[in-house]
């Protein structure tokens, strides 16, 4: 069969991501990633609007704490991703769906294994917060942050912690890059204990679904 650049033409009921060039299939990702952004910022404004900044925090942490875990596994396993170091944490970082491409403009400093950086030139969900004030920037950039990151590194491995370097309110105005985060493994470090909301998300159908092989009976988790 022959790739699809897009989908323009007729429909076909038997159309599968597969049958896009990789072109496509990238242009496709980019938009889904932003789409997790759209998603939650449609969810956490509504429950801003019922039930004020507190309770959209207190949601945002328990959203992270239950999916990102889970989906950090999914992503080590379809794209191979071994080791525990700070490499593997950054490798995981570049695909997760948080960190859109572009949306949010990243950029990585590998120290060591045990130590490294990185650093947002551009937060396209600060560009939001930022309008409505310095409470919103910092119950973002600093509750909800500080209630998650190491969530989402100690996936990877249960000593590893994230500590900002600097992070917005952006002093002076305009401060570029937006934030700038300190990666450390360090043997010292006390994990997390798993949360309820993790454990429950583990179990749903979503986190152990599995797909079935490509057209060309590629698996979709690789031997």
């Amino acid at each position: 069969m022959t790739e699809r650049k897009d989908y323009s033409g007729e429909f076909d009921p038997d159309f599968r991501f597969e049958d896009l060039s990789k072109e496509a299939l990238v242009r496709l990702v980019r938009e889904y990633a932003l789409i997790a952004q759209i998603l939650d910022r449609s969810a956490l404004t509504a429950v801003g609007l019922r039930y004020g900044q507190r309770v959209v925090e207190e949601i945002a942490i328990e959203e992270w704490k239950g999916a990102s875990p889970v989906y950090t596994r999914r992503i080590r396993e379809i794209m191979r991703i071994e080791g525990t170091g700070v490499s593997a944490i950054f490798k995981c970082l570049q695909l997760d769906p948080g960190f859109a491409q572009h949306y949010m403009d990243v950029e990585y400093e590998l120290v060591s294994e045990t130590h490294g950086f990185f650093q947002l030139r551009s937060c396209g969900a600060l560009l939001d917060v930022e309008p409505f004030g310095e409470r919103s920037v910092r119950g973002m950039c600093h509750t909800i942050e500080d209630g998650t990151f190491d969530i989402t590194a100690q996936a990877v491995n249960p000593r590893a912690r994230i500590r900002p370097v600097h992070r917005p309110p952006r002093a002076p105005a305009g401060r570029v890059p937006h934030c700038r985060w300190e990666v450390l493994i360090d043997d010292d470090t006390e994990p997390l204990p798993e949360a309820d909301i993790t454990r429950m998300t583990a179990a749903t159908t979503a986190a152990n679904f599995r797909f079935p092989p490509l057209r060309n009976g590629t698996p979709h988790i690789p031997t």
